[in-house]
């Protein structure tokens, strides 16, 4: 899998700028159409979610699992007046045992890998054992990139338990994903797909190009984007506990802190941190879309909302919020960290979210209520969801993809009927400055 990202970065690197995969069909923005588009796709994750296997050693399908979760348990909230969707009762069911088995599953790896102790570890690493999932398939150790997966099911958990659903589960399942996301903390305080720590669980030694230039990194242990997930996940966790001074959310902090460019955004990984000040800088446009998720992150780990990294990189977003689309590795990742923090930061900064992308997601709707990748690649670099990469080709990639990105959505679409009550308040929109008048 890691050398299929690394190649990833080749293909899209290259890629010229074109259009959306959406459709250009006009959906008038209104809760009708809106509410019909998420029943739409419910019934299609209601039944293909369950059809999908595990690919290549990606969590695409366990990330989707729990991204429904969290929008099914948003779509059940009658506040506002909103007309009530049909329930998702016996779905939620099933995505919670899911969740809870899976978290349970990779939390018990490191209970028991804490417990020994040198050459029967690297022995046991070595072996690579395959476990059972929920599905009844296996997922093998190494390759598996659970962090992504386990983050938004923390989400999942803590909004569950902050709503008063199944509290005592929702709150072992969420130990056992703190267990994880603290373990695979790598000592500079970021993430990355898995645990590159441990024996046996790392990424290979694998070179990749610097964007923008001919030279070559090696891929890197930690990932700005897998760091939002994490951060953000155990963020949440340890908000619903109560923990005070938590050592993993300070060096997880201090991590994007020292991270951050110049203008404000966040780089691919810290290595590739430039001291551009415009944001037209040639990854100027997946940088503003990764920065979306680097702020929300932040701000459910406990950054003071004052702080100058938080003020430079809500500047960045704020100035091109049409850039939240438009991410490398998931465009459409970045922008469900981008609704997340919209949607956080009150009425004005969703208004103005939804009224850019919620007609996009409309209109990108299938017959059979899936969605297409709204992204418009306006930057080089950035990966549609939904196209075909070349030589990527295995069966059912392209089947997760879509399931992936209509799971996405449909919890994009519920933001606009719920607000989650499991992060924290996060800053408003800034009132523009107006010049003050001459004196004559």
């Amino acid at each position: 899998m890691r050398i299929f990202l690394a190649a990833m970065v080749l293909v899209t690197t290259a890629l010229p700028v074109c259009g959306q995969d959406a459709k250009d069909k006009p959906v008038a923005l209104t809760p009708e159409a809106r509410d019909e588009a998420i029943v739409r796709a419910m019934r299609y994750l209601d039944d293909y979610l369950w059809r999908l296997g595990n690919e290549q050693g990606s969590p695409r399908k366990q990330y989707a699992i729990a991204v429904t979760g969290w929008a099914y348990l948003l779509a059940g909230d009658k506040a506002g007046g909103e007309k009530k969707l049909p329930g998702r009762g016996k779905q939620l069911s099933r995505i919670r045992k899911y969740l809870n088995r899976y978290a349970s599953l990779v939390a018990g790896e490191y209970k028991q890998k804490d417990k020994k102790k040198g050459r029967k570890a690297k022995k046991k690493a070595a072996e690579n054992p395959v476990p059972e999932t929920p599905s009844g398939r296996g997922f093998p150790r190494g390759p598996v990139q659970y962090n992504w997966p386990l983050s938004i099911a923390a989400h999942f958990f803590a909004e569950s338990a902050a709503r008063g659903r199944n509290a005592g589960s929702s709150r072992k399942a969420l130990k056992s994903i703190v267990r994880v996301l603290e373990a695979t903390q790598q000592p500079n305080g970021g993430w990355g797909h898995d645990d590159a720590a441990r024996p046996g669980k790392g990424p290979p030694p694998i070179t990749i190009p610097k964007p923008g230039g001919t030279v070559t990194l090696t891929y890197p242990h930690t990932l700005l984007a897998a760091s939002q997930c994490a951060l953000s996940g155990l963020g949440v966790a340890h908000r619903l506990f109560k923990t005070r001074q938590v050592k993993s959310l300070e060096r997880g902090r201090d991590y994007f802190e020292k991270a951050q460019n110049a203008n404000g955004t966040f780089p691919y990984d810290p290595s590739q941190k430039h001291g551009v000040k415009s944001s037209s800088a040639m990854a100027g446009g997946i940088e503003v879309a990764r920065t979306g998720g680097a702020v929300f992150a932040l701000l459910c780990a406990g950054a003071n909302p004052q702080d100058p990294a938080i003020i430079a990189a809500l500047k960045a977003v704020d100035e091109r919020p049409d850039l939240l689309s438009e991410g490398h590795g998931s465009a459409s990742m970045a922008l469900q960290f981008g609704a997340l923090l919209s949607r956080a930061r009150g009425p004005e900064a969703w208004n103005r979210f939804r009224q850019i992308f919620l007609p996009r997601i409309l209109s990108s709707q299938e017959e059979d209520g899936s969605f297409k990748c709204v992204c418009k690649q306006a930057s080089p670099g950035v990966t549609c969801d939904t196209r075909q990469i070349p030589g990527a080709n295995w069966p059912g990639y392209m089947e997760g993809k879509q399931a992936y990105v209509t799971a996405i959505y449909t919890l994009i679409l519920v933001l606009d009927r719920a607000a989650i009550k499991a992060i924290p308040e996060m800053p408003k929109m800034r009132a523009p400055q107006t010049p003050s008048p001459k004196r004559t």
